[in-house]
């Protein structure tokens, strides 16, 4: 499945916010205000992963707030579940 297909699966959709190389950049806002940033940058056979849940205190004012995934590096066979456990909304 692509890439894009399994994050917009958990609500993610893409985002314009920065240019990184080899990388696409998602976001997703949640009921609790928060907006969580997600990158998937593709480097030689793996992908490195981060995610940031931000909040917007004015329309160009993002923080960081609680915990966030950081420089994750996932086998390419990997990512597919990587992401669908890691994305899946807390229960």
């Amino acid at each position: 499945m692509r890439l894009s297909e399994v994050v917009s699966r958990h609500g993610f959709s893409s985002c314009d916010l920065a240019d990184i190389k080899n990388a696409k950049l998602y976001a997703r806002s949640n009921p609790d205000g928060v907006t969580e940033l997600l990158c998937v940058q593709k480097v030689g056979n793996v992908f490195r992963i981060d995610r940031l849940p931000m909040m917007q205190l004015a329309p160009d004012v993002l923080i960081p707030v609680g915990e966030g995934i950081t420089n994750q590096i996932v086998p390419k066979e990997d990512t597919e579940n990587y992401l669908n456990l890691t994305l899946a909304p807390a229960r």
